[in-house]
């Protein structure tokens, strides 16, 4: 076994040896770092621990980010959840707190699980903790949902970057929302052929997503984006448990993200040249930030210097 380029030939691999995606990986993975199973599970167990800590951590927490952009909104998100004019589930209300406490961490210096990037790192915890916490999930399936979601991850990888740099907030967030979606399917013990449905149909709703940081920071919009990819994550993965398909093979619509990024100007990928960076509100506080920073650092250095 030397991985697979693409999910048809990791479809075709499990069917021919009756294997689920995720115990597919796990041989992939111990082929190739000798590794037992059980310390790969291990490892990703510890993994999905650190997801639910740095969540848990981050609904408590009211600390703003040092730019002040972020750092209150999972809070209040939480607070909402039996307030009477909240209109969501329990479920849908979790996923959106979970997602943008994850991201508000990252964005305080904090431990996060980059999955499959630091700024797309929200929907793959939200969706397996929120499932944990209101849907009685046991751990070992998050584990299984985990691995499936990294398998996923890998094999988009291969066929285009993950990197907002590269090809817009569609490669990061929109990634993720595929590996979470295709993971709680395999959770649920849908079959291979519905995970990568499941996959498919969440990455190609994010398909175009630009990639417009305020002031190029991981923040706005990165934050609020992670929170609502969960959801519809979610909304992806009950459609392909329901029976519904996705009339474009999952390979083809990574190739058709990658051919998306590639026609993306470069003002819409990471350069904070475009999109939300450019509205004046944007502008305004960037250039105030900017000139705080400058006038700290000038500060710093004079004080070292002194």
């Amino acid at each position: 076994m030397n991985g697979w380029n693409s999910f048809t030939d990791a479809l075709a691999y499990c069917t021919e040896h009756g294997l689920t995606l995720a115990q597919a990986a796990i041989q992939y993975e111990i082929e190739e770092t000798g590794r037992t199973e059980d310390q790969i599970r291990a490892q990703m167990a510890a993994l999905v621990a650190q997801m639910a800590q740095t969540i848990t951590e981050g609904i408590a927490s009211t600390e703003l980010s040092h730019s002040g952009l972020s750092g209150q909104d999972a809070h209040r998100i939480i607070g909402f959840l039996n307030h009477p004019n909240n209109v969501l589930s329990p479920l849908m209300t979790r996923l959106m707190a979970y997602g943008v406490a994850t991201l508000e961490e990252n964005s305080r210096m904090k431990t996060i699980v980059a999955c499959p990037t630091a700024g797309g790192a929200g929907s793959v915890p939200a969706v397996f903790i929120a499932l944990e916490h209101e849907c009685g999930i046991a751990r070992e399936n998050t584990v299984n949902a985990l691995i499936t979601a990294g398998l996923i991850g890998e094999i988009v990888s291969r066929r285009m970057f993950l990197s907002g740099a590269a090809a817009g907030c569609q490669a990061e967030v929109g990634v993720a929302s595929g590996m979470a979606a295709g993971g709680m399917v395999a959770a649920l013990g849908g079959d291979n052929q519905s995970v990568l449905n499941a996959a498919a149909i969440s990455m190609q709703n994010l398909m175009g997503l630009v990639c417009d940081p305020v002031a190029g920071l991981v923040e706005v919009p990165c934050v609020i984006r992670n929170g609502l990819g969960a959801i519809q994550s979610v909304g992806a993965a009950t459609m392909a448990l329901a029976g519904v398909k996705s009339f474009v093979p999952i390979d083809e619509v990574v190739d058709a993200m990658a051919a998306v990024g590639k026609l993306m100007p470069h003002q819409l990928k990471e350069t904070a040249e475009g999109g939300l960076a450019q509205t004046p509100t944007a502008k305004r506080f960037t250039q105030r930030f900017f000139n705080l920073t400058a006038g700290q650092a000038l500060d710093g250095g004079g004080a070292a210097s002194g």
